[in-house]
């Protein structure tokens, strides 16, 4: 089985996530000038706004994922790479140069930030770094901390999906290891087991510290950083966000 980097083992483990995708598309459409990609890692958001014509900065600090993104996008036809612009910066501490009409924060990035503190100082970076008419979305999985701890170690299945560049088969699970109900931390264990075409297998772990936010806490969040929710939806499609919901999606803009 061909070696690959640890950034592009993780693009490729993500590449079957597209259910987020088309929202990405249809706001990026409705706004001019670049799109801001925060978390960005390895591209999978950055280039799929790039093949569609649309400018982005994408935003991460790993240099080796972005590096992985540079590589990827030279693979793409000149027009798709040169959209892409790279900003190796800690999202609770960079600056843009001109400010942008839409941010993103994709795919649970907020969960990385484990404290109010690092969850305000983001916050307040990216309102820094929009238009006054400019417009922050981003989703957060919906989960519960308590039900969480009921479940400490039982490992559930995920997606199996078929790596096309090579064939591979891609198998994930999952296992919380911990939650912290105070804190509304948690720790989890991503498995994902490679099997080759000719059967050989090799299987890679990766352990997540998350943040587990709650609806009232992210409106009492966002006011603090001086933004506005717009809409809240329970999924990628416009689902009003209710009890039950899986996934929060919000719309939001700064305060006038």
């Amino acid at each position: 089985m061909a070696e690959r980097s640890e950034a592009n083992r993780y693009l490729a483990e993500h590449a079957h996530y597209t259910e987020d995708l088309a929202l990405w598309r249809a706001i990026s459409e409705q706004v001019e000038g670049p799109v801001l990609d925060i978390g960005a890692a390895a591209g999978r958001l950055a280039l799929e706004l790039a093949r569609q014509g649309r400018a982005v900065i994408a935003l991460d600090a790993d240099p080796t994922m972005l590096r992985a993104l540079v590589e990827n996008a030279a693979r793409e036809p000149a027009a798709v790479a040169a959209r892409i612009t790279t900003l190796c910066a800690d999202m609770r501490a960079f600056a843009l140069e001109t400010p942008v009409f839409l941010a993103i924060a994709a795919m649970n990035t907020l969960q990385v930030l484990l404290t109010p503190g690092d969850q305000l100082a983001c916050l307040e970076r990216i309102r820094a770094g929009l238009h006054p008419e400019g417009e922050f979305w981003f989703d957060v999985a919906m989960l519960d901390v308590v039900d969480i701890q009921s479940a400490i170690g039982l490992v559930r299945a995920g997606d199996i999906h078929t790596d096309p560049a090579t064939g591979t088969r891609l198998a994930h699970a999952f296992w919380f290891d911990w939650a912290d109900p105070i804190t509304q931390t948690a720790q989890f264990t991503h498995r994902v087991d490679e099997i080759a075409p000719d059967g050989s297998a090799r299987t890679f772990l990766r352990h997540h510290e998350v943040h587990i936010f709650t609806p009232v806490e992210l409106r009492h969040l966002l006011a603090r950083a001086g933004f506005e929710i717009i809409q809240a939806w329970g999924d990628f499609v416009g689902t009003p966000l209710e009890s039950g919901a899986e996934r929060q999606v919000y719309r939001s803009r700064v305060i006038e």
